[in-house]
């Protein structure tokens, strides 16, 4: 049923599924296609045979029995594990701010009084769960349904999902909850979720499965009965709606309508069956004559078959030309493979070479060594006779000193005796002439002179004081003088390169080769013209590096140095003739050796957000690239203009960067380099780029950084000028201000000193007027000290002549043992200087072996390369060989090529048949291929058109005979259903004493009742036109109870049944359908009535839902169950 109700749905419906957004407003099945199925159903009754009545009497008979015996037996109404309702919940739906109703598994009553919202609950299961608006019956769209003054909706209702046979357990769990959001905008998605919330698909296509899987036929009419539909069915319908209701309810309709597609299909195959035969026809025309034509051209199989041969040859020759290729690349291999052994066992025997050199090296450096160890003790020898001798010649120089000093006091004393012999004999004269009359004057005259001495050395002495002072200042100035010329002088050198730079850049604009050296045009095309180059040489590396940001200039210059003037080559062999051509041209250059590997930076480098070196520099070239990441670190290099943000931001180590440059704060052009270490930055300037820059940039905004560079380099210029003119001002003044301070010295010293000769003059004179009582006793008693200590001189000067006489004989003694030491010490520097002569010949000799060492490595490197590259062509060659030969072996197995034959000669053979072959073609107007393919294809066409047709009329019979059998089996479940129905309402009946009949006349699609209240009266009963209102809907709801016993949905819904009842009959009702769905196991009933629940005696198998009516502000509605 489940399948057959998809096929349904996806035949009625060509709108395309929405995922996670539908509209609100959904298309409703037209009547068009209604009014189409009831004809076809009407048909097709009309051809068949009218079940007789007897067949329906005994179908009757025997449905009422198995009703008797399933009632007779007592069984237990357990829940379903899966397929029912757990939950619904509403938010903003309808009259409902939040209503969470939680169902009972089986049977479920939802009571309340009128506008308490309990259609609503039916309405929220029916629309979540996939329904159209239009089939509630409440609205026309999903908007409509949203609660005054609020502008979205959403439902959420649970299924249960336990049990062996629940919908993909391991992904939703013992529930699946379903969630439906839809909007007053008109937007509106489904949600799945498993058990735990997880969500798990938004496709309405997965909703649909579910409910395919579990059988929920929300758009069965008398599956979920509405509040209209239900008050429709019990009071209303006429026969024929009730017809429609049970042929819907029951899904014959369904079936039906597949049974009418299935007989188009078959229509349809039995028209094209017949426009096919003609059509056959010309395709058995076509295949004779084509192959009769065939058959003609197949005379000159002869040509072909010498053409077929001489191809199979040709194809065969050219890889045996091939081959021959090969085999002589493989002579070349082994030539190579020769030439590997001979230089690697030249390279063995260069190796041993070296070893022996080597050693002898070794030893050499070691007999080298042991001599100078053995001179280590002689050595040590004579440093202990040399202090020895120092210490001796020391003491000489003592005694001699002392020598002198006693002569010379000899002397001095000698002298001081005959002095003081003078003196003496003066004194007795003086005594003798001594007067006493101008002895006052002489006095006061003296003092006189004394004081004018005083005040003159006073004066000269203030004036000298100033002195040091004027001197600093002078030479203080001439400092500050010398310092303000050299940075002048540098300043306008800056100035002098500063222009220099200017001009150059204007000249070399569009020419950037001749910033270099003046010969690199020279060099590069020396390199363009060589063809050792296993890589070309990339260089000179400036000319690969654009600079962005033309400001970096000067510091980026200056910081990455003579690389930008350097080559990079990848081997050893290219750094050889790269450093030849350049000595060749003159222009020698830094040569590199690097690899073009790639090199990934992005997870070593700064944060974005800096500008790095790498990031402001285009590189066109992986292997400078490279070369600069590595030597340079211009990826871990930050840039920033400010010195202060530089320093904070090196201060807080940022990650991943290794130095950063900046701005000199005062100087153009001049930048600082910063280091972090240890959470400190440590900075160094770096000096002004005052070349020509390497790197490419912008020509004119390089122009212009470089005039602004002049600009400010001029200025500080002249500001130095300005001050180097004061400061030699100042110097002048300082200068003059000594000169006049050193004149007016010279004049005081003179008056000092003439003040100082008129004060001794005048003591002279008082002196020899002046009468000295003892002065003459002390001049004698002086002449005898002098006297003895001449004697004590005398005697020590005899000591040391004797102590130097001694010191010169241990002098000479010590001499002699030097010259001894020396002599020894000068034959094992010649024992020293021949054996390092040795050792270096021995190095030299072993430097030479590790030339020749280096150049069979060498070798050997350039022959595996050699063998590599031959072996690369062998393989490409066998490559080629096994194309062709798989290109051949597609024309034909190997042949042999006959003897002699070319390809060349094949080809020439072949040009002459395929001539004679074509005149033949031309005759019959195609060539023997077209007219093969034409007979295969026309062939083959036939043959195709026949077998469809043959599969054609096999389906045509399959699906004949597939309809006769499931029409029968549909009048099967039509009678069986029928019967069943109408045993079911005659024993629903009974229960309150009431007879009756059911009347279902297939042809007419007529359903009617026929009812007797009271079974005791006779006659064929009532229609129940005649009924009371209350005993219409009693027969009524025994319809209902009798269709849902032939339905396989696990729930019913019904709306106000009771609403024309009377109590009587109400409370029987209300029994009667307690225990129809007591009797339907596992079955989930949902009943809804505004009237109440007292008078029912129900069982815990009986949930009753109340429903308390809306108060206005209220947001979660409560009830009692």
């Amino acid at each position: 049923m489940r399948q057959e109700h998809q096929r349904k749905r996806v035949r009625l419906s060509d709108a395309p599924e929405a995922d996670h957004h539908v509209e609100d407003d959904e298309d409703e099945i037209s009547d068009e296609a209604e009014g189409v199925a009831e004809n076809d159903e009407r048909r097709r009754d009309a051809d068949s045979v009218e079940l007789e009545d007897e067949d329906e009497d005994m179908d009757t008979q025997r449905a009422t029995q198995i009703i008797q015996e399933r009632n007779t037996r007592i069984m237990d109404n357990k829940p379903a594990d899966n397929g029912i309702l757990e939950s619904v919940t509403c938010i903003n739906f309808m009259c409902h701010t939040k209503l969470h109703v939680a169902f009972g598994p089986l049977i479920n009553f939802i009571i309340g009084h009128n506008g308490s919202g309990k259609s609503a609950v039916l309405t929220a299961v029916t629309l979540c769960l996939g329904g159209k608006a239009t089939a509630t019956n409440r609205g026309q769209s999903l908007k409509s349904f949203i609660k005054e003054g609020e502008e979205s909706a959403s439902l959420i209702v649970k299924i249960k999902n336990t049990g062996y046979s629940g919908y993909q357990q391991e992904l939703y769990g013992d529930s699946i909850v379903v969630e439906r959001n839809f909007t007053r905008a008109g937007s509106s998605g489904f949600k799945l979720k498993s058990a735990n919330g997880r969500p798990i698909s938004t496709k309405k296509a997965d909703l649909e499965e579910i409910c395919d899987y579990f059988a929920l036929q929300l758009d069965n009419p008398m599956n979920v009965l509405t509040q209209d539909m239900a008050r429709q069915f019990l009071s209303n319908s006429s026969p024929a709606e009730k017809y429609k209701f049970f042929v819907k309810g029951v899904q014959l309709e369904q079936l039906d309508q597949d049974y009418q597609l299935l007989e188009e299909t078959i229509d349809q195959i039995e028209s094209k069956l017949v426009n096919r035969a003609d059509d056959i026809k010309v395709l058995e025309d076509r295949a004779t004559k084509t192959a009769a034509r065939l058959a003609l051209s197949d005379k000159q199989d002869s040509l072909r078959n010498k053409v077929r041969s001489y191809s199979r040859q040709m194809a065969w020759a050219q890889v045996e030309e091939q081959e021959k290729l090969l085999e002589a690349i493989d002579g070349v291999l082994q030539q190579a493979d020769r030439h590997t052994q001979e230089v690697e066992a030249k390279a063995l025997t260069v190796d041993e070479a070296f070893d022996k050199a080597d050693d002898a090296l070794k030893q050499a450096q070691a007999k080298t060594q042991e001599i100078r160890d053995s001179a280590a003790p002689i050595e040590e020898g004579r440093a202990h006779i040399k202090e020895r001798f120092d210490k001796n010649k020391a003491d000489l120089l003592s005694v001699q000193a002392d020598h002198r000093s006693i002569r010379q006091g000899l002397t001095t004393v000698h002298d001081r005796i005959k002095k003081t012999s003078t003196d003496i004999e003066l004194e007795n004269k003086r005594l003798e002439d001594a007067h006493g009359g101008s002895h006052a004057r002489r006095v006061h005259e003296l003092e006189e002179a004394r004081r004018t001495a005083a005040d003159a050395k006073m004066e000269f002495e203030r004036h000298r004081q100033a002195r040091p002072q004027l001197e600093g200042a002078l030479k203080n100035t001439q400092g500050w003088l010398d310092k303000s010329r050299q940075t002048l002088d540098s300043k306008r050198s800056e100035v002098r390169q500063c222009d220099e730079t200017l001009r150059s850049l204007l000249r070399s604009q569009g020419q950037h080769v001749e910033v270099f050296h003046e010969r690199m045009p020279l060099l590069l095309r020396a390199i363009n013209d060589e063809r050792r180059f296993r890589q070309m040489p990339v260089g000179p590396v400036g000319n690969h590096v654009r600079l962005l940001k033309p400001e970096w200039s000067s510091i980026l210059e200056k910081s990455l140095g003579g690389i930008l003037s350097s080559f990079i080559v990848t081997s050893i062999n290219d750094q050889n003739i790269l450093s030849e051509l350049m000595r060749r041209v003159n222009c020698v250059c830094p040569v590199l050796i690097g690899n073009n590997q790639p090199i990934d930076t992005s997870n070593h480098e700064p944060d974005p957000t800096f500008d790095t070196t790498l990031r402001v520099l285009e590189i066109d070239n992986e292997l400078v690239k490279r070369q600069l990441i590595i030597a340079q670190a211009i990826e871990q290099t930050i840039l920033i203009q400010s010195w202060p943000e530089a320093n904070n931001i090196m201060n807080s180590g940022p990650r991943n960067v290794k130095q950063c440059f900046c701005m000199h704060q005062f100087r153009r052009g001049w930048g600082m380099r910063l280091v972090s270490r240890g959470g400190e930055s440590s900075s160094a300037p770096i000096q002004g780029m005052t070349g020509k820059p390497r790197m490419k940039t912008d020509s004119q905004s390089q122009v212009n950084i470089q005039r602004d560079i002049l600009r400010d380099l001029e200025q500080e210029r002249s500001e130095l000028e300005r001050q180097v003119r004061e400061i030699q001002d100042k110097f002048r003044s300082c200068e003059q201000a000594l000169v006049r301070h050193q004149r007016q010295e010279a004049d005081l010293r003179v008056q000092v000193q003439r003040a100082e000769d008129e004060a001794e003059k005048q003591q002279d004179e008082l002196e020899r007027d002046t009468v000295q009582d003892g002065r003459l006793e002390a001049l004698k008693e002086g002449l005898k000290d002098a006297e003895e200590e001449k004697s004590v001189l005398e005697g020590s000067y005899q000591e040391a002549i004797i102590q130097k006489e001694k010191l010169n004989e241990v002098a000479k003694s010590l001499n002699r043992e030097l010259k001894t030491f020396d002599e020894e010490i000068k034959d094992m520097a010649a024992k020293i200087k021949k054996a390092e002569m040795n050792a270096s010949k021995l190095a030299q000799a072993r430097h030479i072996a590790l030339q020749e060492k280096n150049q069979a490595i060498q070798k050997i490197e350039d022959a595996k390369a050699d063998k590599e590259r031959e072996e690369r062509k062998r393989q490409a060659q066998v490559g080629r060989v096994g194309l062709w030969a798989s290109q051949a072996a597609q024309i034909c197995a190997r042949v042999p090529v006959d003897p002699g034959e070319t390809p060349a000669s094949l080809d020439k053979k072949l040009g002459k048949l395929h001539q004679d072959i074509t005149r033949f073609e031309q005759q019959m107007g195609a060539t023997r291929e077209t007219i093969a393919q034409e007979a295969a294809q026309a062939r083959s066409a036939f043959q195709t058109a026949k077998a469809q047709v043959k599969d054609l009329e096999a389906l045509a019979q399959l699906l004949k005979l597939a309809l006769l059998e499931r029409q029968d089996r549909w009048r099967k479940f039509q009678r069986f259903i029928s019967a069943r129905a109408r045993a079911q309402f005659t024993y629903l009946l009974s229960e309150r004493s009431f007879r009756g009949s059911l009347k279902t006349d297939h042809q007419r699609h007529q359903l009617d009742l026929h009812v007797e209240p009271d079974e005791t009266k006779t006659g064929k009963g009532r229609q129940t036109k005649t009924l009371s209102g209350g005993e219409k809907s009693f027969s009524t709801i025994c319809l209902l109870l009798s269709l849902w016993e032939a339905m396989g949905s696990p729930i019913r819904c019904l709306d106000e049944f009771d609403v024309f009842m009377d109590n009587v009959n109400r409370d029987v009702s209300l029994r009667m359908m307690i225990m129809a769905a007591r009797r339907s196991v596992g079955r989930q009933f949902i009943l809804i009535t505004p009237q109440s629940m007292g008078n029912v005696d129900v069982a815990g198998d009986v949930k009753i839902i109340k429903l308390s009516d809306p108060e206005r502000g209220q947001t979660t509605l409560p009830f009692a169950g």
